[in-house]
């Protein structure tokens, strides 16, 4: 009966229990074992794939609220764009305006 060890890394972060590799034990008795192994796995990979077509397909109404978003963070990106273009222009004119009429004075 053959056997094999592998070595597993548990050094997750979020694991407080084991931070050294643990040996599991994988022992593979007959051709009927390992058949059912590997048709395990390829069921797993079947619903691995199936769950991940299903995250891709959105509903309509995600789309609409991600595009009315969208809009009102461009809006405010335009109004905050304005803003600051406001009162930096007005700020230097206002600091040539004072430079000025000091130097003037002088």
């Amino acid at each position: 009966m053959p056997s094999a060890v592998c070595m597993k890394d548990i050094s997750d972060d979020g694991d407080f229990q084991h931070n050294e590799q643990q040996p599991q034990d994988v022992t593979l008795g007959s051709t009927d074992k390992l058949l059912m192994v590997m048709t395990e796995i390829r069921d797993l990979l079947k619903t691995k794939n199936r769950n991940k077509a299903e995250d891709c397909k959105k509903p309509v109404e995600d789309d609409e609220d991600k595009k009315d978003w969208k809009l009102a963070a461009a809006i405010f990106d335009r109004i905050l764009l304005i803003s600051f273009t406001i009162v930096h222009v007005g700020g230097t004119a206002i600091f040539f305006t004072i430079f000025i009429v000091n130097y003037h004075l002088k």
